[in-house]
């Protein structure tokens, strides 16, 4: 929530920058730099603001004679009346990852859980008309990756975002939707109750005001966000002229790993996967090894097992390499049937195991 000292001291002065005409996000981000809050830069004088790289006469003259502080205070206003967040450039809950690419948001908007985990994230995009093939894949993937203490971050698009989200918050993962829009307009509307759950149980996220439509411009800029705030990009299903390829650019720009599922070379939807995976793209044969990849790049901090019984955290051991069936996990433990579903029961009631369908369990602290 937003308190009265944001409103003068801080965020008031936030919004207005971004309301300069002609300050986008590289140049907000190199005054925020020089002159360490927004506030400054409309404090200094028209000589300090050319000295930023970038700042001419021109930009710096329209900083001195902004007036359109009213719009900032009556943004404010809306935002408070929404319950909807807003975390800057200088706040250390703004994603860590998206802080240090060339352009990133001088603050975003936010709705949800601001508890979400954006330490450890994980694109996961593509078409919006996945086959049954890229649908399955998809869930699978997820499914692995919540596993391990991913976060899934993805754009709520229609296909492959959609199946991607709905598999994190079906089976209590944590996932982050980067919109295109303002956050009173859910885009595209099939998804509104998605977007209604991600809201409850994971959280959104937006560089553009209230009552931002979804102008086409609007979506190629998001998706350096989905990008930049990720260790990685996984495509799962996508066409040579998917704007899935949009995200892809990005990555490869902020020097993102980018990871795709290899496909059928008849079928469209995987041109797109098969000819990243040709240039240079990671494939993934298996997702055992896509796993074993992306904690390369982001090891998970061992689990705090000391107040569990010993079985319990054997269980957990076991987990680490991912979902398992009952029987192997019976095998591994080398404890009795009963006493192996007592001891699961226990856990899963306790939050730190999960059971998914065909008696297979993954981990969930």
């Amino acid at each position: 929530m937003i308190d009265s000292t944001d409103i003068r001291d801080d965020l008031y002065y936030w919004l207005a920058l971004r309301r300069v005409e002609g300050i986008g996000a590289v140049y907000c981000k190199k005054l925020i730099d020089a002159f360490h809050g927004p506030k400054a830069v409309f404090s200094a004088s028209s000589e300090e603001l050319q000295g930023v790289g970038g700042i001419a006469g021109t930009l710096a003259d329209r900083i001195k004679d902004f007036g359109g502080f009213d719009d900032a205070q009556n943004e404010i206003e809306k935002i408070r009346k929404e319950g909807i967040g807003i975390v800057t450039l200088t706040d250390a809950r703004y994603p860590a990852l998206l802080k240090r690419i060339a352009d990133p948001p001088p603050f975003l908007y936010t709705k949800g859980l601001p508890d979400t985990p954006v330490e450890r994230c994980i694109a996961v995009v593509g078409t919006r008309f996945p086959s049954p093939y890229g649908g399955r894949v998809t869930e699978d993937i997820v499914l692995e990756l919540i596993a391990r203490g991913f976060t899934i971050v993805s754009g709520m698009a229609k296909g492959v975002d959609a199946v991607a989200q709905r598999t994190a918050l079906l089976h209590k993962g944590h996932t982050v939707a980067i919109w295109g829009t303002g956050l009173d307009r859910a885009y595209p509307a099939e998804n509104a109750r998605l977007a209604q759950d991600i809201a409850r149980y994971g959280l959104i996220l937006t560089e553009y005001p209230l009552g931002t439509p979804p102008l086409e411009t609007n979506f190629p800029e998001r998706n350096r966000i989905i990008s930049g705030m990720s260790l990685a990009v996984i495509v799962t299903e996508a066409s040579l002229n998917s704007g899935t390829m949009i995200t892809v650019s990005h990555a490869l720009d902020q020097g993102r790993e980018v990871f795709a599922v290899p496909g059928p070379i008849d079928a469209m939807m995987s041109q797109g996967t098969n000819r990243l995976i040709k240039q240079g793209g990671g494939m993934v044969d298996t997702v055992d090894s896509l796993i074993a990849e992306l904690e390369v790049l982001a090891p998970r901090s061992p689990a705090r097992r000391a107040d569990l019984p010993r079985e319990q955290a054997d269980v957990l051991s076991a987990l680490e390499a991912g979902t398992m069936d009952l029987d192997t996990l019976i095998s591994r433990l080398k404890i009795d049937t009963a006493k192996v579903m007592s001891i699961l029961t226990e856990m899963e009631l306790n939050g730190l195991v999960k059971q998914l369908p065909g008696k297979r369990f993954m981990r969930m602290e």
